[in-house]
């Protein structure tokens, strides 16, 4: 199966060396990728310049390791499952992570590949500011940054690749269960998505992340908390991408 995957979160120039950005880490994505390589996948991971890496995001040696030697296992462990799965994954990084370069870099990947899958995690800002040349001055005591709404990426995939078994997802925070998983179904709708996958952000940072897998005329699944939760995550799609 040829997979793609987004990570990270978009950035928007305000000047020269300011940009704005969200908090995005591109760790789901980044445990996507892990998880479709295993299963046997090719897969392009587009990313942004400081989203998490697969398999890079677990290769540093810690250095407050009580028994080194098992450290040393674990990285050797590590080093043999990425020679077994390296030659299938295709790195995209963004130069500067905008949502223009991010929709070139999607568009090019699903019109070039026969692409199965798309898995869409990347934080993609929703507005952002005309650039200002140069560095505005600190010495201003108060700025104000007008925004102009982004075209959603998402939105064209369909156009790109009619047939992709296309995954959006959706963060939210503080909301209660039925109106995410409402806004989850609205956005299956719009973006012509197969499935959206939805969570809180307040429950995320309190330790019990929890997924709703919303597909418009189907009952939503609910992927309770885990330290395997994003494998179970991909277990699903996989299983309903092959139908």
């Amino acid at each position: 199966m040829k997979v793609v995957v987004t990570g990270g979160g978009t950035s928007a120039p305000i000047d020269d060396v300011r940009v704005i950005t969200n908090v995005s880490t591109g760790r789901t994505a980044a445990a996507i990728t892990e998880c479709c390589l295993e299963r046997g996948a090719e897969v392009w991971h587009i990313h942004t310049p400081s989203a998490q890496l697969p398999f890079l995001r677990s290769a540093g040696f810690n250095l407050d390791a009580a028994d080194p030697r098992r450290e040393h296992e674990r990285l050797d462990r590590l080093q043999v499952k990425w020679r077994s799965v390296g030659d299938r994954l295709h790195l995209r990084p963004l130069e500067v992570g905008t949502v223009a370069e991010y929709a070139d870099a999607l568009r090019i990947v699903l019109t070039t590949q026969d692409v199965d899958l798309a898995f869409l995690p990347m934080a993609v800002s929703d507005y952002e500011p005309e650039p200002h040349e140069g560095k505005i001055s600190s010495k201003r005591d108060e700025l104000s940054i007008p925004c102009k709404r982004t075209p959603k990426v998402i939105r064209a995939v369909r156009d790109w690749s009619p047939t992709v078994y296309l995954v959006g997802f959706k963060l939210q925070s503080n909301v209660d269960r039925d109106e995410l998983i409402r806004q989850a179904h609205d956005a299956c709708l719009i973006n012509r998505a197969d499935l959206t996958v939805a969570n809180d952000l307040t429950d995320v940072k309190a330790g019990r992340h929890t997924l709703y897998l919303v597909r418009p005329g189907r009952p939503t699944a609910l992927l309770e908390p885990g330290a395997d939760l994003t494998d179970r995550l991909v277990e699903h799609v996989w299983e309903w991408a092959k139908k």
